[in-house]
């Protein structure tokens, strides 16, 4: 189509054409003179006082001027041809100034002058030519110079000269002379010249070949660039065909130079006056482009907008008829719209399918097309009926533009058209294609308001019927308001809500334009095969745009008796539970646009959450009372506890005393026997001290103490019987549990106290996603790290407070509100962390949440129990020394008795600091019983410091406490690794123990 373009500019090339016609003509006419006739012309010479001077100042002025338009050019256009062009004749200028200089040619010289003046006469034809050259072959290719890389070349220019001019100096006198007698140029000089000139010059002419004779600013001014070569070239030749200094060729050798110079100044003038023809022309166009573009944003009515858009567009293109296209996507069929001029012309059912036509070709390839005759022309292959409709207003010319949205889309094309047949210029496409792309932004403004329009108006309906979903109960309430609102917004014929049921059936609970008995009855099977339980299982949208086309699922009965022939299913969930299915029809192919889909992913969401709000609240109305009775016994509970805590202190109170009475009453049982009454009063002061023990192991038990000993425990049993404890506080606050339990954690440590570690971390998580969202994910894991295990205990509530992060183990310190929290929690948690040789700390997470990491030492240590086992008894010798250390004197007196009474030599040390002076003086004890609480000095600095002077000490210590096995104690006794005796204790055990340790030791 493109070979088609002639345009209103053939003139104008026509012209340049015959106007180098004539000038080759004329050259080739001279130089043949010159070539058979230079004997008639060989007598006539005719030297001129200053000829040099007269030819070359000339030369030189216009040279630098239109040089320095050419640069000027260069600054508007910023391309290599104007720079090479400016340079080159401001280097030829200056070596034209260098041959005034080095051979003037004054009347008192008229000779010849075998000087350096040839050389800068040639050099300065070789300048100019490759100027032109230059400018021929490279007028296409850009250059960026800024004002100080052209003062630069500037001064090269002129280095560059001198360089020349020193050049010649020195190098002349080593070659052969360029003139000899009378004024004639030496073959030398005739070869070198006319080689290296001609060479340039057909150089410069061959790079204009492809431009030669074409129109246009561009191509006119190589063209004109080219002649100024010829020319040169022309007076340079004639020259050189007759080499005579002051004949008639060597005075139009001198004039060619200017006189090109004066062609490429025309060409720059004509260039001028062909870019201000084009800017007026522009001008117009944009004033028309205002005018229009002004009348398009007019308005937002889209209606209006198309008519507006055919009517400037006819205007613009000063048109007979106008005609505007709206792209089918489905059909891929341009339908026009609205027309205009014409008013032979009908567009009722006018279709022209994609790629055919101009319009259509438009349309399919994105770019303007044009026709001098739309109805001849075998690439566009117009449909027959289309082409009769343009045929009878006389309708043939055609010009399309495409009208492309937003992204690249398509909406459609918009077509001027002419009665006589002609071609058009790149001027009126691209402003038709300009006004085009106006009426582009103007269309997609217009449905980007009726876009926001409609949003509005939906955003509005939901809100409402987000309202109206906070304040139902009932689930029938939901589920009837829900299709009732899809219907309305989506324009749908029917609608259908489904439910999950038993059994991953799926039960239509309500539906819009469905017969009345498939309500409440109709249930769709757990298969994929239909594609409202696939988008159940899947989780995913379904839209089917023709169920007729789609054979991935079958067609369910409800869906086949009302005729749909279209539907989208979108699955109901909550937290990623499947809640049900959500499904519009209709009756007619259809496939719901963004903003639909955006209603319908909304309404899914809202409809999803008020089922969920619906059932929590019956599971709330139903467990209310049983939520009270749990606050009542928690509350119960809370009581218990702390009166345990008494209890459990006075029980350790108890435990010295009682010591005292049971080995009392057991030394008055071994004295011998004792009459009834008193042997009577001893059974009863035995049974009421065994009472007391049990009264104190009760106690124990209840304060949750019953075996204070450390023990071997599995931590993820610990970890899992405290997240039973909280199992409904998490359920009640929609608490998903993540548990990563990593299996063979044992370690030595108190269950109990671990328990209530746990389940203040536990707690404090849920009233933090409580607090934040209403709902969360807590996240436990447990793991084996080295000889530690690791338990982390992560929410995604609110998060720490960076500036509280080193104060929340700090006692009494909380972040809850007021009488929410009592700041103790997390300070017995690390205490008790940290008592078993373990570490807490706490950190915030990405986003959002916090993590509590809790690190314990697998540990090791003997089970109480393992003294009750039987050991070899050796008789008591009274060899063996016995130190007692204890600060209570009854039972210190009594231990002392029945040590005696067992064969044992007994001292005895009432505080820790006599104990220490003995172990360290007198150290040969066979066997130290010590008391871990004494007033003074504590049993464990008397044993680590008797044990560094005396390591044989080991194996001979036998610890009594009555601390109930404290985690410091129970640490202790799990270092030292040896026998213990909890008070209150008997004889036997006394015994035991000491014969034990005997035993050991011998």
């Amino acid at each position: 189509m493109e070979a088609m373009i002639t345009g209103v500019r053939g003139q104008e090339g026509r012209r340049v054409r015959l106007l180098l016609l004539l000038v080759a003509m004329f050259g080739l006419a001279y130089e043949a003179f010159l070539l058979f006739g230079a004997s008639l012309v060989a007598p006539y010479r005719f030297p001129i006082p200053y000829a040099v001077l007269i030819f070359d100042t000339p030369f030189a002025l216009v040279a630098t001027g239109v040089g320095y338009l050419c640069l000027e050019r260069h600054r508007l256009r910023q391309d290599f041809q104007s720079a090479a062009i400016g340079i080159s004749l401001w280097l030829a200028a200056l070596l034209a100034v260098a041959h005034i200089v080095a051979q003037p040619d004054y009347p008192g010289t008229p000779g010849v002058d075998p000087g350096v003046g040839p050389y800068f006469f040639f050099g300065s034809y070789f300048a100019a030519l490759t100027g032109a050259g230059l400018g021929t072959h490279y007028a296409d290719r850009g250059l960026s110079l800024t004002d100080r890389r052209r003062w630069m070349i500037v001064a090269s220019i002129v280095a560059l000269s001198v360089a020349i001019v020193f050049a010649v100096l020195i190098v002349h006198p080593l070659l052969p002379s360029l003139v000899m007698r009378p004024g004639r140029l030496t073959p030398f000089a005739v070869w070198t010249a006319g080689i290296a000139n001609g060479a340039v010059g057909l150089w410069a002419l061959w790079g204009s070949r492809r431009r030669l004779g074409a129109a246009g600013s561009e191509h006119t001014f190589v063209n004109l660039l080219a002649l100024a070569a010829f020319i040169w070239l022309l007076g340079l030749l004639g020259f050189l065909l007759f080499p005579y200094r002051y004949a008639i060729s060597w005075y139009l050798a001198g004039v060619a130079r200017p006189f090109g110079v004066g062609v490429i100044f025309v060409a720059l003038l004509r260039e001028q006056g062909w870019l201000y023809r084009e800017a007026r022309a522009r001008l117009r166009d944009l004033e028309q482009l205002h005018e229009a573009g002004q009348a398009l944003v007019a308005s937002l009515d889209a209606r209006q907008l198309v008519n507006t858009i055919a009517v400037k567009g006819l205007a613009i293109s000063q048109a007979d008829a106008s005609i505007l296209y709206q792209l089918d996507p489905r059909a891929q069929v341009l339908r026009a719209v609205t027309c205009c001029g014409s008013t032979g012309l009908t567009i009722d059912g006018l279709e022209l399918p994609i790629g055919r036509g101009a319009s259509g070709l438009a349309a399919y390839e994105q770019r303007p097309v044009w026709t001098p005759n739309v109805h001849l022309d075998p690439i566009l292959r117009l449909p027959p009926e289309v082409g009769e409709r343009l045929a009878r207003p006389g309708l043939t010319a055609v010009l399309a533009v495409p009208l492309l949205a937003q992204g690249g889309q398509v909406f459609g094309s918009l077509s001027v058209l002419y009665r006589e047949p002609r071609t058009f210029a790149e001027a009126d496409v691209q402003l038709l294609w300009a006004f085009g792309i106006q009426a582009s932004v103007a269309l997609e403004n217009a449905r980007a308001f009726d876009r926001l329009a409609l949003r509005a108006k939906h955003d509005a309906a939901l809100q409402d019927f987000g309202r109206r979903l906070l304040q139902a109960t009932a689930e029938k309430d939901v589920v009837d308001d829900a299709v009732n609102i899809t219907a309305r917004l989506l324009h749908a014929d029917n609608v259908a809500l489904f439910l999950a049921g038993p059994g991953g059936q799926l039960r239509l609970v309500a539906g819009v334009g469905l017969a009345p008995d498939m309500v409440g009855t109709n249930t769709v099977g757990a298969s994929i095969e239909s594609f409202t339980e696939y988008s159940l299982l899947r989780k995913e949208t379904i839209e089917v745009e023709d169920f007729a086309l789609d054979h991935r699922f079958s067609i369910p009965s409800y869906v086949a008796k009302h005729g749909v022939r279209s539907g989208i299913m979108i699955p109901l969930g909550v937290q990623e539970q499947p809640v049900g299915v959500l499904a519009s029809y209709n009756r007619a192919p259809r496939r719901l646009t963004d903003e639909e889909k955006r209603v319908l992913t909304s309404l899914a969401h809202q409809i999803a959450v008020a089922l969920d709000k619906v059932r929590l609240y019956a599971e709330l109305q139903n467990n209310l009372e049983q939520l009270q009775e749990t606050q009542a016994q928690l509350s119960q509970a809370d009581k218990l506890k702390a009166l345990g805590t008494l209890l459990s202190g006075m029980a350790h109170e108890l435990n010295n005393p009682l010591g005292t009475i049971q080995l009392s009453v057991e030394l008055l049982k071994r004295k011998g026997p004792l009459d009834a009454s008193l042997a009577r009063r001893v059974e009863i002061i035995e049974a009421a001290c065994a009472r007391a023990s049990r009264i104190i192991h009760d106690l124990l038990a209840f304060a949750r103490r019953e075996t204070p000993e450390r023990r071997r425990v599995d931590l993820n049993e610990v970890i899992e019987l405290t997240l039973d404890l909280q199992a409904p506080q998490l359920e009640l606050n929609k608490i998903r549990l993540v548990t990563t339990l990593e299996p063979g954690l044992t370690i030595w440590a108190d269950p109990h106290q671990l328990q209530q570690v746990f389940l203040n971390l536990f707690s404090n998580a849920i009233h933090s996603m409580t607090t934040a969202n209403g709902h969360g994910i807590l996240t436990v894991r447990s793991l084996r790290r080295g000889s530690e295990v690791v338990v982390e205990v992560e929410d995604d509530g609110l998060g720490i407070p960076s500036e509280h992060l080193r104060r929340i183990f700090d006692p009494f310190f909380t972040t809850k509100a007021v009488g929410a929290g009592t700041g103790l929690g997390l300070s017995l948690a690390i205490g008790i962390v940290e008592n078993h040789g373990g570490r807490m700390h706490a950190d915030n997470l990405p986003g959002a949440g916090a993590r509590f990491t809790v690190c314990l030492p697998v540990g090791e240590g003997v089970e109480a129990t393992a003294l009750a086992a039987p050991a070899p008894l050796l008789p008591a010798v009274d060899t063996v020394d016995v130190l007692v250390v204890e600060d209570e004197d009854s039972l210190r007196e009594q231990l002392i008795e029945v040590l005696h009474d067992l064969g044992y030599q007994v001292v005895a040390a009432a505080t820790g600091q006599e104990a220490l002076t003995r172990l360290l003086q007198e150290w040969t004890y066979d066997l130290v019983m010590l008391d871990l609480r004494l007033p003074d000095v504590d049993g464990q600095i008397i044993w680590q410091r008797a044990l560094a002077s005396h390591p044989e000490l080991a194996g001979r210590v036998v610890f009594m406490t009555g601390d109930i096995m404290s985690a410091e104690t129970q640490s202790f006794l799990d270092e030292a690794e040896q026998p213990f005796l909890i008070k209150p204790f008997t004889i036997e055990q006394v015994r035991r123990v000491v014969s034990q340790v005997l035993a050991a030791g011998s």
